[in-house]
């Protein structure tokens, strides 16, 4: 029951956005502007802030690190090649490959981190989301572009590059820096980026709920092999082989724990905007968004409660 009291007024958040959105308090340029808020500002100090905070990374850490990154390209080729097992489109295979091994970590999963956990659990989680964003996401987006009718080489490639350079990535990059050199951030610079990083997580969960109120168009060409495929790695195959990885190197339990969660984190509302700019499977991504969402509520609540 305790884990209720943790997820539930999360997903609260996200619902509080979703109800506004459709009462008229909120429109598309709303979630537009704090989405650039929290993309832009309050999640790069989030994760600055915690980087910089935690004890440096040791070579245990490594090794998790390497494991969470393998899990994910483990979870989008599953994906992609029980796509191909069923007979499915190129597109449909890129497609959910990306909705299978891109999650919501940064809106939602380090949201339910930061209740669950302290500074140097955070700062491993950031290290997990900066590398998702900088690997992960890249390789998924190109993979669109890539399965397109007329393949665009060029996008693939700019968005392979596209991740090294985000302010999230940078974010939790110059934070490992001054880790590693044991520099003292000033007081009179901490301060704010502790209030922008305050906000990231409330401002991101209910800029969630407004995109899937107001940018999730019903899905009109949806394929059913897709989304039930989507559903299964994303949502229950893809946190059981974190946990066998995190189990197999004997990592430390709080991070074997904290990255089984945000493996079970839902499709990342990224996938649905990269799929409509690529032109391709974009129907198709936003019912995966909107159903690995609802299930995470169960299988998030599920993760969760292992570390309570």
């Amino acid at each position: 029951m305790d884990v209720l009291w943790i997820t539930l007024p999360i997903f609260g958040l996200v619902a509080l956005g979703w109800a506004g959105a459709k009462a008229g308090l909120f429109d598309g340029a709303t979630a537009s502007g704090l989405s650039r808020f929290v993309f832009w500002l309050a999640f790069p100090s989030l994760l600055l802030t915690s980087m910089a905070k935690a004890p440096v990374p040791n070579l245990s850490h490594g090794s998790v690190l390497l494991v969470w990154v393998g899990v994910l390209l483990a979870g989008h080729l599953l994906a992609r090649i029980a796509g191909l097992g069923f007979g499915l489109s190129k597109v449909s295979q890129a497609g959910v490959g990306f909705a299978a091994s891109s999650g919501n970590t940064a809106f939602l999963g380090t949201a339910i981190l930061a209740s669950l956990f302290g500074p140097e659990v955070l700062a491993m989680a950031a290290a997990f989301v900066a590398l998702e964003n900088v690997l992960i996401v890249g390789f998924g987006v190109a993979g669109l572009y890539l399965a397109k009718p007329a393949p665009d080489p060029k996008s693939a490639r700019r968005a392979m590059l596209g991740g090294l350079t985000n302010p999230v990535s940078m974010g939790a990059l110059i934070g490992l820096l001054i880790a590693l050199t044991g520099l003292q951030i000033p007081p009179a610079l901490i301060r704010p980026l502790d209030m922008l990083g305050a906000a990231a997580s409330p401002a991101g969960l209910v800029a969630l709920g407004i995109v899937m109120a107001t940018s999730l168009p019903p899905a009109q060409t949806q394929s059913r092999r897709d989304l039930d495929l989507v559903v299964a790695v994303k949502c229950i195959a893809l946190p059981l082989m974190m946990a066998g990885g995190m189990a197999l190197i004997g990592a430390p339990r709080d991070l074997a724990i904290a990255a089984t969660i945000l493996a079970a984190c839902p499709s990342a509302v990224n996938v649905f905007i990269q799929a409509q700019q690529a032109e391709v499977w974009g129907d198709t991504a936003a019912r995966a968004v909107f159903l690995t969402t609802c299930v995470s509520v169960v299988t998030l609540s599920l993760a969760a409660s292992l570390a309570v």
